[in-house]
Formats: C-alpha cells, sequence, structure tokens
C-alpha cells in the first residue's frame, strides 16, 4: 500500500507530464513554429521535466528525513 505522501508525489509528477505533453501538443500542432524550431523546444521541454521531477524528488525526500529525523 501507498503512503499518502508517495501518492501525491505521483500525482504531481503526472500533472507535471499532463503539462509538459499539451506544451508537445500545442508544439506539433501550431504551423507557425518551424520544424527546426520544434526540435529545441522539444529538448528544452525534456529538461524542464526532468529538472521538476528532480526537484519534487528531493523536496519528498528532504521531507522524509526530517521525519524520521526530528
Amino acid at each position: 500500500m501507498m503512503t499518502p505522501q508517495t501518492m501525491e508525489t505521483l500525482g504531481s509528477i503526472n500533472m507535471i507530464e499532463h503539462i509538459i505533453r499539451k506544451f508537445r501538443e500545442l508544439i506539433d500542432t501550431d504551423s507557425s513554429i518551424p520544424p527546426e524550431l520544434r526540435g529545441a523546444l522539444h529538448a528544452t521541454l525534456d529538461e524542464h521535466l526532468l529538472d521538476a521531477k528532480k526537484r519534487l524528488l528531493v523536496r519528498v525526500h528532504e521531507g522524509a528525513d526530517a521525519v524520521t529525523c526530528g
């Protein structure tokens, strides 16, 4: 069984991925964005997605440490 904190974390990751997915759809369907720029935009989104997940997981890990040490 998952803890409430784990469920909240997974929900947050899911929301971040959903937002990034919507940006990807916009990039792929907007005809005013040149094809050569689309790749760069997708790469930037990949970086932001990884950074957001890392920040979230670090925050959760630090919270868990505070609970066990405090």
